[in-house]
C-alpha cells in the first residue's frame, strides 16, 4: 500500500479525524472539545437528503458535503451495521440493501466535497467489502470504479489509486472475473490500468491473480482448485494482512460488531468472492463434462472420482462445499444424470 498522506492539514483533520500516517480515530471525530461524546441525531440522519438527488434544493441537501457531517453519518451507519451483525436473521435482503444505500449516500457526499483522504478510503473499501459479501452486483459495479480504471469508460470523479489497499484491488478484480465470466474483457482492461508497482509490491499477488485468470480462460479446472483451496487462500491473504494492519483500519473505534476490524471484513469478502468465482468455474466444468462424456464411473476406487472432485473443486472446505456424492445426487434430481442399472457408482449423462 502506498504511504500516501496529505502533506497539508485537511478540513477533516481540523475536525478531529487524522488521515493516513496517523491513527485513524473516529472517536475524536465524534467528541466535543471537552472530550464528551457528541450526540448523534439518528432521526436527522435517517432522513438526511442525498446530495445527488436533492442538488442542494431540499433542506439539508448539501449537508453531506461537510466533512464533520460525513464522519457523524459514518457513525450513524456503523450503528446500523452493528445491529445487522447481531441479528439472528442477518440474511434479510432489505436490511442489506438499506446498508448499502446508506454507504452510497455517504460516498456521494464525499465525491461532491472532493474529499480524498484516509476517511474516504475507509468508506469506499468498507462499501466494496459489504457489496461483495451481499452479492449486490449493482453496487459492486458502482464501487469498483473507485479502484479500477477502465480506459473505455469515463473516469470516475474519485480515484483511489494508488492510495487504496492491494487487498481492495484484488477483491475488485475478482469481482470483475465473476461479473464477466466467462468473458474477461473488463478484467483485462482493469488490470492493465493498475500500475504494476501496486500489485507487485507484495510478493505473489500479481502472480496469483494472473494465474487464476489464465486458468479460468483455459478451463484448467484442476489448477483453479489448487489456487482457490482454503490452504492456498490462507497463505495468500496472510501476505495482504500486514498491509491492512499497517493502515490501522482495525483500530477504528466505531467498530464493536463481531467483525471487529476492516481486516476481518476484508478477509471475509475475499474468501466469499473466491467462493462465488469457484461456483462459476464449477458450473462451467460441469457443462463441459456433460458435453464430453456419456458415462461417469464414480465408485470409491475410481480415478474418475478423484478427477471429478478436483475439477469441480469439491474437496475445498468452504461454505459452498459439498461431497461429490451430494453433488451427483443434486444433478440426478435436476435430471442431468441417472444411475446406470446394475452397476454401482456409475452414472449415465443425460443431455
Amino acid at each position: 500500500m502506498s504511504s500516501w498522506r496529505n502533506p497539508s492539514k485537511t478540513r477533516a483533520q481540523h475536525q478531529g479525524y487524522r488521515g493516513r500516517g496517523g491513527r485513524a480515530d473516529f472517536t475524536r471525530a465524534s467528541q466535543n472539545q471537552d472530550g464528551k461524546p457528541r450526540n448523534i441525531d439518528n432521526r436527522h440522519f435517517a432522513t438526511i437528503a442525498s446530495v445527488s438527488r436533492s442538488s442542494g434544493v431540499e433542506k439539508d441537501g448539501d449537508a453531506l458535503k461537510d466533512f464533520k457531517t460525513q464522519e457523524e453519518y459514518r457513525e450513524f451507519i456503523q450503528g446500523k451495521l452493528d445491529s445487522y451483525w447481531k441479528r439472528s436473521d442477518s440474511t434479510t435482503e432489505d436490511v442489506k440493501e438499506n446498508l448499502l444505500i446508506l454507504f452510497r449516500k455517504l460516498r456521494e457526499g464525499i465525491v461532491a466535497s472532493k474529499r480524498n483522504d484516509a476517511f474516504t478510503i475507509e468508506v469506499c473499501e468498507t462499501s466494496l467489502y459489504l457489496a461483495t459479501l451481499f452479492n449486490n452486483t449493482r453496487q459492486i459495479n458502482s464501487i469498483s470504479g473507485y479502484f479500477l480504471l477502465n480506459p473505455s469508460e469515463p473516469t470516475t470523479e474519485l480515484s483511489l489509486q494508488p492510495k487504496c489497499s492491494t487487498c481492495a484491488l484484488v477483491i475488485a478484480l475478482i469481482n470483475q472475473l465473476i461479473l464477466g465470466h466467462p468473458s474477461q474483457t473488463s478484467y483485462r482492461k482493469s488490470i492493465h490500468s493498475i500500475p504494476p508497482s501496486l500489485l507487485q509490491s507484495i510478493p505473489g499477488v500479481h502472480r496469483w491473480i494472473t494465474n487464476l485468470s489464465s486458468s479460468l480462460y483455459s478451463n484448467n479446472f484442476c489448477q483453479i482448485e489448487k489456487l482457490t483451496r482454503r490452504s492456498s487462500l490462507d497463505l495468500f491473504f496472510d501476505e495482504l494482512l500486514p498491509e491492512l494492519l499497517s493502515v490501522k483500519f482495525n483500530d477504528l473505534s466505531i467498530s464493536s460488531h463481531p467483525i471487529d476490524s476492516n481486516s476481518d471484513l476484508a478477509r471475509k469478502a475475499f474468501y466469499h468472492a473466491v467462493d462465488i468465482l469457484r461456483i462459476k468455474a464449477r458450473d462451467s466444468a460441469w457443462r463441459i463434462i456433460r458435453t464430453s462424456y456419456r458415462e461417469l464411473a464414480c465408485n470409491t476406487e475410481s480415478e474418475t472420482r478423484n478427477w471429478l472432485t478436483r475439477s469441480l473443486s469439491l474437496d475445498v472446505r468452504t461454505e459452498d462445499s459439498c461431497t461429490l456424492d451430494t453433488w451427483l445426487e443434486e444433478k440426478r434430481v435436476a435430471g442431468h444424470i441417472r444411475p446406470k442399472e446394475g452397476v454401482d457408482g456409475r452414472w449415465i449423462v443425460c443431455r
